[in-house]
């Protein structure tokens, strides 16, 4: 017959031991403090790669710059939104506010970006066409990429792709804002047929190489 009060003890002594192992769960903070702050710190690194190829300095007097100057912080602000969003959805039960708000600021950027394609002035395609934008956007976003993604293994995410496809979206605007710095005012199509490919391949990519390490 086995002792009733040697088992409880037992229980008890284990219950204690497990008791002083744990630690307390430090509640992630807001979703918008996370990204803008990792934004913050991502940014200045994705720069820094990009200086491995020679930068383009546009005349900031030229007329046609007037579209970089609306395409740089709706591109940035873009990105930022689509991060905060990334956090958000990476937490259980939280709801993407805000979307309807990053859609129209998406559509806003297509708008502009097409219309500097129509009023901007015909150029030559060239062999290799496009290649410094895509080449500059994929070297921005080499560092930003494991840094969100290692961000977003704080809560992690029942729906990664989701999480993951917003984030790769933010990443993306943000390296395409600082393209716009070294980039004339002018867009041409196989340019900016270039920044998209480039945006798909960042989403792609941030979505596969993040899908497990993020996943509940």
């Amino acid at each position: 017959m086995v002792d009733s009060g040697a088992g409880s003890a037992t229980n008890h002594d284990l219950i204690d031991q497990l008791s002083a192992s744990l630690t307390p769960v430090r509640r992630p903070r807001p979703a918008a403090m996370r990204a803008l702050g990792w934004a913050a710190l991502a940014l200045p690194c994705g720069f820094a790669m990009t200086r491995l190829i020679p930068h383009y300095q546009p005349d900031w007097h030229a007329p046609m710059m007037m579209w970089s100057m609306m395409e740089i912080p709706l591109a940035l602000c873009i990105g930022a939104g689509a991060l905060v969003l990334a956090f958000q959805a990476s937490i259980a039960g939280q709801g993407l506010r805000g979307r309807g708000v990053l859609a129209a600021l998406v559509l806003a950027w297509l708008t502009i970006s097409i219309a500097n394609v129509v009023v901007s002035p015909p150029h030559p395609i060239r062999p290799g066409a496009g290649m410094y934008c895509f080449t500059f956007m994929m070297l921005g976003s080499a560092p930003i990429m494991p840094m969100v993604i290692w961000a977003l293994r704080r809560t992690r995410a029942l729906r990664p792709g989701r999480v993951l496809a917003l984030a790769g979206t933010g990443i993306a605007f943000l390296v395409a804002g600082l393209l716009g710095f070294c980039h004339p005012g002018s867009l041409h199509p196989i340019d900016f047929v270039m920044h998209l490919a480039a945006g798909l391949t960042i989403v792609g990519l941030t979505t596969l190489l993040g899908r497990r390490l993020i996943v509940i």
